[in-house]
């Protein structure tokens, strides 16, 4: 069997239990990155039933949060042949890994942010959840 190669995500997973179970891809037998934030997303290297058990472990851990899988097309293994085993990664790493084997189409449609405009959306995209809400000021 061959590897398949898969993007894990859902749309904001943060350092904390239950959410950081997406840097536990390793437990399935995975290689691939994770990177906790908004979107949360993995890049899984592996059989395709490991990472769909990885998946559903998220899903039976984390009920109230939606996640998907897309399958990358087969990329030349030696794009990815530096990563042993299951790392963290930051938002920038995912996306030079996603550029290098051909898939940065994929962390823009993940992430929200135009690449015509990127600059301005990068900004955007790293600021809070966007729902208006924060920390109340004191009255003095």
């Amino acid at each position: 069997m061959s590897e398949a190669y898969c993007l894990v995500h859902s749309h904001h997973l943060l350092d904390h239990k239950p959410d950081n179970l997406l840097l536990k891809g390793g437990k399935y037998k995975l290689r691939g990155v994770a990177c906790l934030g908004r979107p949360g997303v993995a890049l899984c290297i592996g059989q395709r039933v490991a990472i769909d058990n990885f998946r559903i472990s998220m899903e039976s851990a984390m009920p109230q949060k939606k996640f998907g899988t897309i399958e990358l097309t087969p990329v030349p293994s030696t794009k990815v042949l530096g990563i042993k085993g299951f790392e963290s990664a930051t938002l920038g790493q995912l996306r030079k890994i996603l550029a290098d084997i051909g898939h940065e189409n994929q962390f823009f449609a993940l992430t929200g942010i135009d690449p015509s405009n990127e600059n301005n959306n990068a900004k955007s995209a790293t600021k809070g959840s966007g729902s208006g809400k924060g920390k109340k000021k004191k009255k003095k």
